[in-house]
């Protein structure tokens, strides 16, 4: 894969998160320097909220834009305006849910939260407002996930530096002008996700990939859609809980002073996250395409520079943070013994970075690379257990700071974990920390190639490639079935998914021994519309089985396919289907 085409998905990715963390550090900011310690306390106490807003969002978000993104692979526009309609209506009647009962049950909750008498009124007038606004946090997952299935990076880019921007002069305009005290960060808060939210969603009704409201109930792909995002939103429920504890745990070791230093430390971690969380997003969707292709060099570039990227940029965000912790945290508005606090709560932060680099990098990795159950693992130990352990454990001890040294020991559990495991993976055939499968590297045989998006370069091409199956020992019968298959699975692809002549078509053969049998892996990769051919004539052979006998190859590889597999990412299409030869 173009490492140029990787390299500009990874910094739109980390430019993606800088305008969706910069709204966050600039409530921070503002509390502090409006508000003082209090404001910041306050801002611990309520962050909950956003995280079970979160998990709306990315449940019906996520989980829409995954099966729009199935429904667009066999070509079933009817099916993909299902799943976005069914996102709309469900963020919106869960965030009104959300907001009923909260705002009944929000005194209680605050306490619950960590809230104490001095901040529980100002706390109340911000988690009132968010609690009912907080539909635009939920809402703004929408634009995000489904614009991404057509590659509009640049148009989310925008939308997530917009929402910054207007989140910023919106808090600054309803605090100074309007006079409406920390509620007033809600306010701007709420507003500027809303706004920005229904311009995404605007973007997705207009255009050639526009999406369409269907005025239809259906439970079936309801449940579907909120099983697909219900990893996305584990976590955020996870860390939804992993702050209250936390909060209660740092009010009951230094009170509001505790609060406010976290408050600081949480600021760092989500500047920390643009770098983090935009390089492991940027790489895992295509660690996911390149595994299932069997490229093991492409996914070890891949995650090599990713770890050198990682290490440069944090490792000078760390440096910053050890020389100036007091400094950073006097921006946040802070004095006195609240500023001594925050400052060593910071330098101690900074410790957790440099492992946490490897820690989201893996983590996403084996969530790509199809080890979802050590990915969750991974999750459980970093976000929940080897935090909140280490800082029970400690902040008898060490007060403070064994809270803040917690979180390094909870960036450093998944390494630790690994290197107990990686032996017992090692003996089911998995090389390195990246437990890869080599069998294909060291044996197989591949033939790669590029072909304009036209009907006589195809055909053409499709010689060099019978020469290449001819060469390598495939049976007669196999070699038409590779020829055939790929030339009208590329001829299809070009009538349906290519809108311009120069588009190019990427193929890709590959003969490799994989679990004891005889595997051809056949890859077909265009930037383009989404389409899936094999999806779109399996669709129409459903309904007349007469369809394909005008596409004979295709019928072949459908009936000889032992596994198919599409999915689009940024915008590119990649299909792979691995025959079994008999």
């Amino acid at each position: 894969m173009d490492t140029a085409l990787i390299a500009r998905h990874v910094g739109a990715s980390i430019l993606a998160m800088l305008g969706a963390m910069a709204g966050s550090l600039a409530n921070s900011a503002l509390a502090g320097i409006f508000f003082g310690a209090a404001g910041l306390a306050v801002m611990s106490v309520v962050m909950p909220f956003y995280f079970l807003f979160s998990v709306i969002g990315s449940l019906v978000g996520v989980g829409g834009a995954t099966a729009a993104a199935y429904s667009l692979g066999r070509d079933d526009t009817r099916g993909a305006d299902s799943a976005f309609s069914l996102s709309v209506w469900l963020c919106l009647g869960l965030s009104f849910l959300l907001g009923a009962a909260g705002s009944l049950c929000l005194p209680d909750m605050l306490y619950v939260f960590g809230a104490t008498p001095e901040i529980h009124g100002a706390a109340y007038d911000y988690g009132l407002v968010y609690i009912w606004g907080g539909v635009g946090t939920a809402l703004f997952y929408l634009p995000f996930n489904f614009l991404r299935l057509s590659g509009r990076l640049k148009l989310i880019i925008g939308l997530f530096l917009g929402l910054a921007v207007l989140n910023v002069a919106l808090d600054l305009f309803f605090i100074q002008v309007l006079s409406l005290g920390i509620a007033g960060i809600a306010g701007g808060t709420v507003l500027a996700s809303v706004l920005v939210s229904l311009a995404g969603l605007f973007f997705l009704l207009r255009g050639e990939s526009a999406f369409h409201f269907v005025r239809q109930w259906n439970m079936r792909l309801a449940l579907r859609l909120m099983q697909l995002g219900s990893p996305a939103a584990s976590n955020n429920l996870l860390t939804f809980f992993r702050l209250i504890i936390l909060n209660r745990l740092l009010l009951a070791t230094a009170g509001e002073v505790g609060l406010a230093a976290f408050s600081v430390v949480t600021a760092l971690e989500n500047f920390s996250l643009i770098v983090l969380s935009g390089l492991a997003q940027g790489t895992s969707s295509f660690i996911s395409v390149l595994t299932r292709e069997f490229d093991t060099v492409s996914v070890r570039r891949i995650e090599h520079d990713a770890h050198i990227i990682g290490f440069v940029l944090v490792g000078i965000l760390s440096s910053v943070i050890w020389l100036f912790p007091t400094e950073i945290a006097a921006l946040f508005g802070l004095s006195g013994l609240e500023l001594a606090a925050a400052s060593e709560a910071a330098y101690i932060f900074a410790f957790s970075l440099l492992p946490s680099v490897c820690c989201y990098l893996m983590i996403f990795y084996y969530q790509a690379a199809g080890f979802t159950g050590l990915a969750n693992v991974l999750v459980i130990s970093r976000s929940f257990i080897f935090i909140l352990l280490p800082a029970w454990l400690l902040a008898p001890i060490l007060g403070l700071s064994g809270i803040w040294w917690s979180f390094t020991i909870a960036s450093l559990s998944p390494l630790i974990f690994m290197l107990i495991v990686k032996p017992f993976y090692a003996r089911r055939g998995y090389a390195g920390f990246l437990l890869q499968d080599l069998t294909a590297e060291r044996t197989g045989k591949y033939y790669s190639f590029s072909v304009k998006a036209d009907t006589e370069a195809i055909v053409t091409k499709m010689d060099e490639l019978e020469d290449f199956c001819e060469k390598n020992s495939l049976t007669g019968k196999e070699t038409m079935l590779v020829r055939m298959s790929m030339e009208e699975m590329m001829l299809s692809i070009k009538d349906h998914s290519c809108r311009d002549k120069e588009a190019l078509l990427a193929g890709r053969i590959l003969l490799v021994k994989k679990e004891g049998k005889n595997t051809i892996v056949l890859r077909i990769r265009n930037m383009g519309k989404m389409f899936n051919p094999l999806e779109y004539y399996g669709r129409l052979q459903k309904t007349d089985p007469l369809a394909l006998q005008d596409a004979l190859g295709i019928a072949m590889v459908l009936k000889a396919a032992d596994v198919i597999h599409y999915k689009t990412t940024f915008g590119i299409n990649n299909l792979m289907v691995l025959i079994y030869r008999k």
